[in-house]
């Protein structure tokens, strides 16, 4: 879990970075990126996916309820535009503490943390050099306790196969969240990294780890029954939210919703001025309409 943090970051991601400074100043600690970006030399089209850890939300988001909402359910999503018009680099970021990020990372029903950052990241920005030695302790109690998860549920010969096991792992996490992704999505992005799968089974023993009970594979899968309502309602909490904190929030939901599910929702400008009251009504359209699967 270190040494992905610290391989190099993507061409022309600077922009990006300094524009988080300004924004954030002395209370920017460090920045991760992840997703499908990270794995391009030079970015160019797509959206860059970061993790912006801060020293506090009170710091960054001042008294009001943007501070509350960032404590209650993190992370805040925010979309940030910067560099030349003719290169323009587009992120959606996440804003936590990094306390509150090690805390997420072994939550045992919201799976949003543990999911996402036991896959690849790498530390793009650090204000200290204990920064990453502290991610990458949290992200390996992540790594432990998503697969302690997923042991019940496969069989031996796909705890021998790392391919298999966090394949299973990740379709897994699928289904407890809006997007219905397709079958092989899980076993595309892991194949995608195939020597950060095989060393992290490798350093949790995944390959060696005795059967479990028939008790704990009950267990295991109840576990998942109650994480896919969860999953689901802690995804719609977090869309809504964005939707106050997101530039175009209500674009972005509906976006979000269609490009996972095909369900298409016509916004008003209405709509566009008052997001947070508009997401409720818009939730209820999207949910006659199937948007939420």
């Amino acid at each position: 879990m270190r040494e992905d943090l610290a391989a190099p970051a993507p061409l022309g991601l600077e922009p990006l970075l300094e524009a988080l400074k300004r924004q954030y100043g002395d209370h920017l600690l460090g920045v991760l990126l992840y997703g499908s970006c990270r794995r391009q030399d030079q970015l160019g089209d797509g959206l860059v996916d970061l993790l912006v850890l801060v020293s506090g939300y009170r710091d960054v988001h001042g008294t009001g309820p943007s501070a509350l909402l960032n404590w209650l359910l993190p992370p805040n999503v925010y979309y940030l535009e910067a560099g030349p018009e003719h290169r323009r680099l587009r992120s959606k970021y996440a804003v936590i503490t990094p306390a509150q990020f090690r805390r997420r990372c072994r939550n045992p029903i919201d799976l949003y943390f543990w999911a996402r950052f036991s896959q690849p990241c790498r530390l793009v920005l650090a204000a200290s050099p204990t920064l990453a030695e502290d991610l990458a302790d949290a992200r390996a109690a992540a790594a432990a306790f998503f697969s302690d998860r997923i042991v019940p549920l496969a069989a031996p010969a796909t705890m021998a196969d790392s391919t298999a096991f966090w394949t299973l792992a990740l379709a897994t996490t699928y289904r407890c969240e809006l997007r219905p992704e397709p079958p092989q999505a899980a076993r595309r992005l892991v194949e995608a990294d195939p020597a950060f799968w095989s060393q992290l089974s490798a350093a949790l023993a995944i390959g060696s780890t005795r059967p479990p009970s028939s008790l704990k594979k009950a267990a295991a899968r109840c576990g998942w029954l109650t994480r896919r309502i969860s999953g689901k309602l802690f995804n719609l909490a977090r869309l809504f939210k964005a939707a106050g904190t997101f530039s175009n929030g209500i674009d972005y939901i509906v976006w979000k919703v269609e490009r996972h599910s095909g369900v298409r929702v016509e916004t008003t400008e209405r709509m566009r001025r008052y997001p947070r009251l508009a997401a409720w009504g818009l939730a209820w359209r999207m949910w006659r309409e199937g948007g939420f699967r």
